[in-house]
């Protein structure tokens, strides 16, 4: 059976992205830097190398709505994973070009049950945050 397992990285003060982050600015000024320790996502050795087979292990991703808008939701994919995106209204027509995104309306239980489906006996990755007001 599927785990949920929550994927984040932030600064030791707290944060996950830099200001400023928008769509043509993803993460926010200087995100590289608050996440230069991870390196590349080939399998680097200690920690970081464990987290890289984490997140090689999944069979799915949930994310949030902004999340997935502010990195155009992964170019489609996320290691050719399926994306499950919770959000409160349909999205938008670009989406379509995705068929490995899913935008699910109707909950969160809703959402993991598809995503732990698609999975299979891989784990869930749950990502992203955002602590703003609620955008969708």
């Amino acid at each position: 059976m599927a785990a949920s397992v929550l994927y984040m990285s932030m600064s030791v003060d707290g944060y996950i992205a830099g200001p400023n982050d928008t769509p043509s600015n993803p993460g926010g000024d200087g995100f590289n830097r608050l996440h230069e320790w991870f390196g590349d996502s080939s399998r680097p050795s200690g920690p970081t190398g464990a987290l890289c087979d984490e997140m090689h292990a999944t069979g799915a991703l949930l994310a949030g709505r902004r999340t997935v808008e502010q990195v155009d939701h992964w170019g489609g994919d996320h290691g050719r994973r399926p994306i499950f995106v919770v959000s409160h209204r349909p999205p938008g027509p670009s989406v379509a070009n995705y068929p490995l995104v899913k935008y699910v309306t109707d909950g969160i239980v809703s959402a993991m049950t598809q995503a732990k489906a698609a999975a299979g006996d891989r784990n869930v990755l749950v990502h992203g945050a955002y602590h703003g007001a609620a955008s969708d």
